[in-house]
């Protein structure tokens, strides 16, 4: 039952990160594509400070509780569970990778943009950014597919 709840709570937190993200490449990205470009730094630096407030321990959770249930399930001598558990911690920690490589560094980059007087070469950068975006929303996807296996794995 310990390891059924831990992987529950993995994907439930999984699930909310891949929302957030679909949410950026389904609506938020091709909506901000078609912003003039002072508008578009000014929108972007904005949701840089306010989206890590909840995307950050979504993503801690997300990993603690899918690497809790890893162990349990290796514990536990339940190779599918864990199998499936294991391919979702890679695929979180990929998502991550992505994040630390790509999104925050560009981030970082881009709240450095005056809006009024935009890099030569932004669009480029912009293109970098969402193809990062892109890399951790597959991911998440992967992992989030993984999760449900070793739920319906690890059921009582």
């Amino acid at each position: 039952m310990t390891a059924f709840i831990l992987v529950l709570v993995a994907l439930v937190l999984t699930a909310m990160l891949l929302g957030v993200h679909l949410f950026g490449v389904l609506a938020m990205n091709p909506a901000m594509a078609a912003l003039d470009v002072d508008v578009y730094i000014r929108t972007k630096q904005s949701f840089d400070v306010i989206v890590p407030r909840f995307a950050r321990p979504l993503m801690l959770g997300a990993l603690i509780a899918t690497a809790a249930s890893l162990l349990v399930a290796i514990l536990w001598l339940d190779v599918g569970a864990a199998i499936a558990c294991g391919v979702g911690l890679v695929a979180l920690t990929v998502a991550l990778l992505a994040i630390l490589r790509g999104d925050l560094p560009i981030n970082q980059t881009m709240a450095g943009w005056s809006p009024d007087a935009p890099p030569d070469g932004w669009r480029q950068v912009r293109a970098r950014w969402e193809l990062f975006f892109a890399v951790r929303t597959v991911a998440n996807a992967v992992a989030l597919l993984a999760l449900c296996m070793a739920t319906a794995l690890a059921s009582p």
